[in-house]
């Protein structure tokens, strides 16, 4: 219902990300084609062609050049090498918003960083990686969907209230990102209260970076975090309208029950 789609219409796309997945690893487009129940190798590409628009032969020939990167940008969001430093993830940050003519300039972005840095400061995640990294993720997520200055500052922050005993009145940040951090930082019940976009921005690209990092958890907390994506983030997303975040939103989850 959240994907918008009927039942079979949804089986059929989460087959052909599978098939895109295990091309990807390399198996052979028939043996993809067989896995997910097509009766013929023209068959299954037809159905491929529909979906994503270009040739499956097209995957075998996509080479990665981000570390970490990943062969599924036509079906998920772009994403960033998993254990970047914070300092590679800043120039990140200045390139996706250069490349995407948001107009956040380089004085800007770095004062923020300064401020994420040292109040996070210390501050581990489960992978061993700094804590900062989480934010400075989010916030590249939001570039990446250009998403507006103010939005992308305050992402630096995300849960920088939640995570540290900050006084977020010293932080000295511009009214509009202030609020924006008081807002994203609120704890809330259910997603009835992200009433504003650009909370509900910030929170869903808050919780696509918590998924794709949900490995370093245990499996009850993966399996939690995974129903509370299913029940609450799907839809959240499903109300900014944007396709990619959904599929991934939802394959990162579905993938907590049957991951070993």
């Amino acid at each position: 219902e959240f994907m918008g789609v009927s039942v079979m219409e949804y089986v059929k796309k989460r087959k052909l990300i599978f098939a895109s997945e295990e091309i990807l690893r390399g198996r052979t487009i028939l043996e993809v084609a067989m896995a997910c129940g097509y009766d013929s190798h023209s068959g299954f590409t037809r159905a491929f062609c529909r979906e994503f628009g270009f040739f499956p032969a097209l995957l075998k020939a996509i080479t990665i050049h981000l570390e970490g990167g990943s062969g599924m940008n036509h079906v998920f969001m772009e994403r960033a090498g998993l254990h970047l430093s914070k300092e590679e993830l800043l120039e990140k940050i200045k390139s996706i918003v250069l490349e995407n003519e948001i107009l956040l300039d380089e004085d800007q972005i770095d004062e923020m960083y300064r401020k994420a840095d040292s109040a996070y400061e210390g501050l581990k995640r489960y992978s061993g990686d700094e804590y900062v990294t989480h934010p400075l993720h989010v916030a590249l997520i939001l570039a990446c969907m250009e998403a507006e200055e103010d939005c992308i500052l305050a992402a630096m922050m995300c849960d920088v209230l939640k995570k540290t005993d900050v006084d977020p009145e010293k932080l000295c940040l511009a009214p509009q990102v202030k609020a924006l951090v008081l807002e994203t930082n609120r704890e809330h019940e259910g997603n009835q209260e992200w009433s504003d976009k650009k909370v509900l921005l910030i929170k869903a690209a808050e919780r696509l970076h918590n998924m794709r990092t949900i490995e370093f958890m245990g499996q009850e907390e993966r399996k939690k975090r995974a129903e509370e994506t299913l029940d609450l983030f799907l839809p959240a997303a499903a109300k900014l309208g944007n396709e990619k975040l959904m599929a991934e939103l939802n394959d990162l989850a579905l993938k907590c029950f049957y991951r070993e």
